[in-house]
């Protein structure tokens, strides 16, 4: 039964980032680059973890689950800069400083090196059962572990609140808040991070659709209210 959850799951990702793609194909920046990059990568985090109990454990699916880890690793601190992008785009003067862009950049340097030290230098797969699926989880020790998703998860919920207090728009905030509390659980209850996931991908994708260039828009926009800062 989850096995089927997690495709359904694999789908609603390869959903997002194809309507992602073509926010990053007509406009193309950070803004809708980000989120397609990772909704793709989430694709392959589902599906792998669909096909676990058909592929079995062993070699084949050992190498599929590497990339999970690596892409994980690699692109969800990439958030960081996503956020401070977005808040840009709504017309934030403060996004714009040098210090804030600087110390974004430095932040998302400092969980990607976080990130791959535990995910792929310190890689260490152990085959785990979870209701009727399996897949390799990461059974290294590491006093980073999670942290790097935490922090890029609490830096986005931020931005989303930022954003829906400047500009009237609450839908970051809220799936991002989703996602934060539901990560609580994703230890024992796997599936309900990875749903999380889809909720905070679908608050990305309606973002950047808020936020894309008027030309270039076919749906309303995320306007700054005035005095935004």
């Amino acid at each position: 039964m989850f096995s089927l959850v997690f495709a359904v799951l694999a789908a609603a990702q390869l959903g997002l980032a194809v309507a992602a793609g073509r926010h990053w194909r007509a406009s193309p920046g950070l803004l809708a680059a980000v989120p397609t990059l990772v909704c793709f990568a989430l694709v392959w985090d589902n599906g792998v973890i669909a096909m676990g109990g058909l592929v079995g454990a062993g070699p084949l699916l050992q190498a599929m689950s590497v990339p999970r880890f690596v892409l994980h690793a690699l692109l969800t601190p990439l958030l960081v800069l996503w956020s401070l992008s977005a808040a840009d785009r709504a017309g934030l003067l403060r996004a714009r400083r040098r210090l804030v862009r600087g110390a974004a950049a430095g932040l998302a340097v400092l969980l990607v090196a976080a990130g791959a030290l535990h995910d792929i230098l310190g890689l260490s797969l152990r085959a785990e059962r979870w209701a009727d699926t399996l897949r390799y989880v990461n059974d290294a020790a590491s006093p980073t572990g999670p942290l790097p998703a935490v922090i890029t998860g609490l830096v986005v919920l931020a931005a989303g609140i930022v954003l829906w207090r400047h500009t009237g728009f609450p839908w970051l905030a809220l799936t991002a808040a989703v996602m934060v509390v539901v990560s609580g659980a994703a230890a024992q209850v796997p599936v309900l991070g990875n749903a999380g996931e889809v909720v905070l991908g679908a608050g990305l994708l309606l973002t950047v659709r808020g936020l894309r260039p008027q030309r270039d828009r076919c749906v309303g926009a995320v306007p700054p209210r005035a005095g935004a800062h």
